[in-house]
């Protein structure tokens, strides 16, 4: 029988976060409802979804409809050459 809960390092693992990240946002009441269940945080996964939907909807309300995620730019190092031009 699978019970839909998940550890803080299971959800800390999902978002790419720390384990002190998490406990730090446990102690400021941020994040998805979480239950202590024999000394030991647990997360319901309907709490984890419900608490992604909701933010994934506000940064789309602050992005705007054009843009729905923050776009990561590249660039190559400076000094170094464009690949075309260090073989010419």
């Amino acid at each position: 029988m699978h019970y839909p809960v998940m550890t803080e390092q299971q959800v800390a693992a999902r978002w790419k976060v720390s384990l002190k990240t998490m406990r730090r946002w446990l102690q400021d009441k941020v994040g998805p409802t979480w239950h202590k269940l024999f000394h030991h945080v647990r997360y319901h996964e309907a709490d984890v979804f419900d608490f992604e939907q909701q933010s994934a909807q506000h940064w789309q309300t602050i992005l705007g409809d054009r843009e729905r995620v923050p776009r990561i730019v590249t660039h190559p190092p400076k000094g170094s050459a464009a690949p075309a031009e260090q073989y010419a």
